[in-house]
């Protein structure tokens, strides 16, 4: 399970889960050509972005499991099954 939360003087501090409403939003910034689809190397950005350590491993799992199509991309229609993955794995924001 994923933790981006700070430790602080031995303390982890507050953290909260992201929703998929928030996760799809934070999926939708990593779109850095604005094409509506979410390329591996976009998807990899995105899990870094999330604290993910090896970023690589959850963005090739996300796209097994989002990209329906079989085009080796995450297209609008994509998104829920993304953000679902990715709210199950319990990315947090402190």
């Amino acid at each position: 399970m994923a933790q981006a939360c700070a430790v602080k003087s031995l303390k982890l501090t507050q953290c909260t889960v992201l929703n998929e409403e928030k996760l799809k939003q934070i999926f939708k910034e990593h779109d850095k050509n604005n094409d509506g689809l979410l390329s591996k190397a976009e998807l990899k950005a995105a899990f870094n972005s999330l604290g993910s350590i090896i970023p690589s491993i959850p963005a090739f799992i996300g796209l097994f499991l989002a990209d329906s199509n079989g085009d080796g991309f995450i297209g609008e229609d994509e998104l829920n099954a993304l953000a679902k993955y990715a709210h199950k794995m319990g990315y947090t924001v402190k």
